[in-house]
């Protein structure tokens, strides 16, 4: 008898059964991890969701402020003024209850109304600088 003719039966390799153990131990895990793992991380809202209605934001680059930004946080309320520097120098407050949607070295950005964001953009226009003042919490 040929040896190719004869039906004997074979044995599963010890490799192929280790092999479809630890593929079936990873899907277990991935399911596991996917329907018990933590929960997606929240959507941030992004700026316009954020702002009150009526308002805008206004970025204000540090290149346009006489003084640096005081230590703020997010929620904070400021003033802002305008200043001429020289020998005609004067401030005039350009911008009341701003408040703070972010800081960082490159500037701050604002929660403004139509008449303090137009004050602002005068302002600058006119070549004045501003500087920003923190209002007290209490």
């Amino acid at each position: 008898m040929l040896p190719a003719l004869t039906a004997t039966r074979r044995r599963l390799p010890a490799r192929r059964f280790a092999l479809g153990a630890a593929s079936a131990l990873l899907t277990l895990g991935a399911l596991g991890a996917e329907i018990g793992g933590a929960a997606a991380p929240a959507a941030q809202p992004s700026l316009a969701q954020l702002l009150a209605p009526s308002t805008w934001a206004m970025s204000l680059p540090a290149s346009w402020l006489a003084a640096p930004v005081p230590r703020v946080r997010t929620g904070d309320v400021i003033d802002v003024l305008a200043v001429r520097q020289g020998d005609h120098a004067y401030a005039v407050p350009v911008a009341y209850a701003a408040r703070v949607m972010a800081a960082d070295e490159h500037g701050i950005v604002l929660e403004l109304d139509e008449e303090g964001a137009s004050a602002i953009a005068i302002a600058r226009g006119g070549g004045l600088l501003l500087v920003p003042l923190l209002r007290s919490a209490r």
